[in-house]
């Protein structure tokens, strides 16, 4: 079977106007580059980017709106590390995983995606329960350990560590097109 590789970038469009908002802003900060790089070299080799963010409960929103908040806030730093390009599919999500209430395992299944790679904030709450749901889907899927973030180290390290113990491969930017994701 032919492996077709979605990298999910999680809650990178934010204003991170909440309280621990400004912590994660600048983890987020400090894993933009290499994200935005890991995001090039995952087109370059025919795969999606799929932006998957909280709507912050305002359902009358839309993914550019949230795209013009985070620009005009403290995000926009981030933001304009990573910035959604016209190719990029989104989906706006209610609660942590960007599976639950969403369309996104419509848009994998239509795109023909079998192998997931999850990044983004926050590990230990949008992150992990995203790779959880990845795997109960039966879905090829990995944690990108440099391009997540969290808003402390100690929370970022022990999610991390829940996520081998569930056997969900955590692996690095430099391995994810060429590590297996299972």
């Amino acid at each position: 079977m032919t492996v077709r590789t979605a990298l999910l970038i999680i809650d990178m469009v934010s204003p991170f106007d909440f309280p621990r908002g400004p912590a994660l802003r600048r983890a987020a900060l400090a894993i933009a580059p290499r994200l935005a790089g890991l995001k090039r070299r995952i087109k370059r080799a025919g795969g999606l980017c799929i932006y998957a963010n909280d709507n912050f409960a305002d359902w009358t929103s839309d993914f550019d709106a949230l795209v013009q908040l985070a620009r005009q806030s403290p995000g926009g730093e981030v933001l304009e590390a990573v910035m959604p390009e016209s190719d990029d599919l989104h989906v706006l999500k209610p609660r942590h995983s960007a599976f639950h209430q969403t369309a996104l395992e419509s848009v994998l299944g239509a795109e023909k995606i079998n192998r997931v790679l999850v990044s983004g904030v926050a590990t230990e709450s949008c992150v992990l329960a995203t790779a959880l749901d990845a795997r109960i889907r039966e879905l090829e899927v990995a944690v990108i350990s440099d391009c997540v973030a969290s808003s402390g180290a100690a929370r970022r390290t022990d999610t991390l560590s829940v996520l081998r113990y569930s056997e969900i491969p955590v692996i690095s930017a430099a391995r994810a097109l060429t590590a297996p994701a299972r």
